[in-house]
């Protein structure tokens, strides 16, 4: 495969190729990871993602151990106050897991001549879109809250409508792309596929969407 012509920037013939090279690599590779599948359709490559999120709950009803004092006013026993303190405890670690399913579509901005990530988030089954509010807090890990917050070298999540679809989608803007691989730019020449990884690692990876090692070590 042939090496970028003109880095950070990318054609569009080298982002094709690398969006192909992608899906065979994924072929056979991703069972076992939190990748679902892996499609270059032609003009986007689409990725979709199963992520399991785990919330803690906390029961309105709790009572702590200084309430559960008898009706005519004895003092409760240190047997009595340990499984109060046992019941606290259980009661406030209980976990809810839940899935939530993500369809990532890259895309060559033909403005910036990046690649563009746009995606859409849904829980499970559902068919109703997660909101902005819920993207920051169940997709984006904690040490990138902040710099898409503030939009950063990272450019920030917008909503738009899809370019293909043309549903609303989420996505991240790509106006500071280049600027951000041209830090990363090795001292040798890239292939394509080898740019296509190097911008997921910076650019997906604020939303998650991570190579899985088994396609990384193939």
């Amino acid at each position: 495969m042939p090496s970028l012509q003109a880095f950070p920037a990318i054609t569009k013939d080298e982002f094709s190729e690398a969006c192909k090279a992608l899906e065979r690599r994924s072929a056979d590779r991703i069972s076992d990871t939190d990748w679902l599948s892996v499609k270059w359709s032609g003009e986007e490559l689409l990725i979709r993602q199963r992520r399991n999120i785990t919330t803690s709950l906390h029961n309105g009803n709790r009572r702590l151990a200084g309430d559960r004092s008898t009706n005519s006013g004895e003092v409760v026993d240190r047997e009595d106050l340990e499984n109060m303190v046992e019941d606290e405890v259980e009661d406030s670690s209980i976990k809810d897991t839940t899935c939530l399913i993500v369809d990532f579509s890259i895309i060559l901005s033909p403005t910036y001549c990046v690649p563009v990530l746009w995606f859409s988030c849904r829980h499970g089954l559902e068919k109703r879109p997660i909101a902005l509010d819920q993207v920051y807090e169940q997709l984006v890990p904690q040490p990138s809250c902040a710099p898409l917050r503030g939009v950063g070298v990272l450019g920030g999540i917008s909503v738009a409508h899809h370019p293909v679809s043309d549903l609303p989608s989420f996505f991240l803007h790509p106006c500071n792309t280049q600027d951000a691989l041209s830090v990363l730019e090795p001292s040798g020449t890239l292939t394509p596929e080898e740019y296509l990884s190097l911008w997921l690692g910076l650019i997906g990876s604020a939303v998650g969407l991570h190579i899985p090692s088994k396609l990384l070590s193939a």
